[in-house]
């Protein structure tokens, strides 16, 4: 009797303990939901950040930075793989093509933390930005008008906008 006393007991612990304290989960979802206040759009921020399982499990706001601006990273160098691909079946605009692959690989290097310590992390995402909007300056001055890299630019600006929430609300 005493076994299965004890076995009741410890069923009993975790059940009150899971009901009382929120999952891993649940409390990165709360601190997703926190950080995309700061977004633009709100519903894409989440989207973005939830897509990623280990976002739901980071222990806090800093966790969710290095993962959403590591994201970012990422679709910045699939974007300037885009474009470069681009070139080869669009060879009249392959001078802004290429630019555009080129910014998008800057890119890169401003999706990051080490801003923080320096207080200019959230500057530091915006000039990603700037590559973006320089793209698309040279797009439109090329008159440059593919379908496909509209959409790729705009993609990119989801992840970029979840990116930017993440510092902001560290910065905050």
């Amino acid at each position: 009797m005493g076994s299965k006393n004890r076995v009741m007991i410890l069923a009993a612990t975790v059940l009150y303990l899971s009901l009382h304290f929120p999952s891993q989960t649940e409390a990165g979802a709360e601190l997703v939901s926190k950080v995309c206040k700061h977004s633009q759009n709100y519903e894409s921020c989440v989207q973005t950040l939830t897509s990623d399982p280990q976002t739901l499990s980071a222990p806090n706001g800093k966790a969710i930075a290095e993962k959403s601006l590591e994201i970012a990273r990422k679709e910045s160098v699939d974007t300037s793989d885009f474009f470069t691909g681009l070139v080869h079946t669009n060879p009249a605009s392959k001078s802004v093509l290429q630019q555009c692959a080129s910014n998008f690989k800057e890119a890169v290097q401003f999706l990051n933390l080490s801003g923080l310590e320096g207080g200019t992390a959230s500057l530091d995402v915006h000039y990603a930005l700037d590559d973006a909007e320089s793209c698309e300056s040279a797009l439109s001055s090329g008159r440059v008008q593919i379908d496909s890299a509209a959409a790729r630019i705009q993609k990119w600006t989801t992840v970029y906008d979840a990116a930017q929430a993440t510092v902001v609300f560290l910065e905050n």
